[in-house]
């Protein structure tokens, strides 16, 4: 860690402070903090769903999202009510150690990454567990800390461990320097204020070339950017079952209804070590359903040009709907209208029901 660029960021910080924050700030933090740290155990378990969905449309993770009620209703759908509400209990109150907690709950629990864990953990022990967001993995490269995870199924427990240590340490730095006993909590503050823009240079990943072939987790991990963004657009993306002919359920589909017109739909297909030929027939067969607008393989810059390969010479049996999307401009897709919507959201401050 540069302590160098620690202490100008602070110093810049603490100065800030004092006129930028407002009585009614310091109150909706306190009433944030405290609304979370009012639930126990028990508490969490006997919620009914209107008491969920409060519990879950409060976090600053959700606020990319308009429709918070669809999500939320989404992660009860996919989970079952009662096992979530436990899984949530036992992460944050469980006896065993956070490790272990962590990757039970992220091994058994669709939709939550680790943004919104780390976000209920912290609340409920801000002075053991850190907010593990974009804000954070961007303020550490700031702070030139190597190894940053760049992907969400790259945070196992181990590893979230890891990362809080240096938050403890900033947190230990604020105390000895400017004698100020703040939690981890602050030091997410002080990130989202002075550390979360990366200049290019210290993205270091940035010139790597992701991949899924042979990794399962990442695969998922695009499967659920995919989804994200369509829902993002205002897209119906929690559909299950075989698309018309395809022989296979699609990876992800984006389903919307256009009037008098009917659905109009987009099948995306993720590839990474399976049959190139079976994906083609897959999205061969999706593109005769009329409603299909677009099929769509996803996958590498490799992967994909191997695909148009395969596909040279049977182009005219997609009917014109064959396209192809790269698994790093989706994720920056996904980084980008994510960020634009919790600006959105933040601005006019009310929820858009869809």
């Amino acid at each position: 860690m540069n302590k160098e660029i620690l202490y100008k960021s602070l110093n810049k910080y603490f100065s800030d402070l004092s006129k930028t924050q407002s009585l009614s700030d310091l109150n909706e933090r306190n009433e944030r903090e405290n609304f979370y740290r009012s639930y126990t155990y028990e508490k969490i378990i006997n919620m009914d769903e209107d008491e969920f969905y409060e519990y879950i449309s409060k976090l600053w993770a959700m606020i990319i999202w308009g429709n918070k009620h669809y999500i939320i209703d989404k992660y009860i759908s996919d989970n079952g009510f009662e096992h979530l509400k436990k899984s949530i209990a036992n992460l944050l109150y469980g006896s065993e150690p956070i490790e272990q907690r962590w990757d039970d709950f992220k091994d058994n629990i669709k939709g939550f990454g680790p943004a919104m864990m780390s976000e209920l953990l912290c609340y409920v022990n801000p002075n053991e567990y850190m907010i593990w967001n974009t804000t954070a993995a961007n303020a550490y490269k700031n702070l030139e800390i190597k190894g940053i995870p760049k992907h969400n199924y790259q945070i196992i427990g181990k590893k979230y461990v890891e990362l809080t240590k240096y938050s403890k340490e900033i947190q230990e730095f604020i105390l000895e320097k400017y004698n100020r006993q703040e939690n981890l909590l602050f030091v997410d503050y002080f990130f989202w204020d002075c550390l979360r823009e990366v200049p290019e240079d210290k993205d270091e990943n940035s010139v790597k070339a992701d991949t899924v072939v042979n990794n399962k987790s990442y695969h998922n991990e695009i499967v659920d950017y995919i989804k994200n963004i369509g829902t993002l657009l205002g897209y119906n993306t929690n559909l299950k079952g075989n698309i018309k002919d395809s022989g296979k359920i699609a990876d992800a589909v984006w389903e919307f209804n256009v009037g008098n017109l009917g659905k109009i739909k987009y099948v995306f297909e993720v590839q990474d070590s399976g049959s190139i030929d079976s994906l083609i027939v897959s999205l061969m067969n999706a593109s005769q359903d009329i409603s299909v607008q677009a099929v769509v393989a996803v996958s590498d810059e490799d992967q994909i040009n191997k695909i148009k390969k395969h596909c040279n010479n049977i182009k005219d049996n997609f009917n014109g709907k064959l396209k192809f999307w790269n698994i790093n401009e989706i994720e920056k897709a996904y980084s980008e209208l994510s960020s634009s919507m919790e600006i959105i959201n933040k601005a006019i401050n009310v929820e858009i029901e869809m």
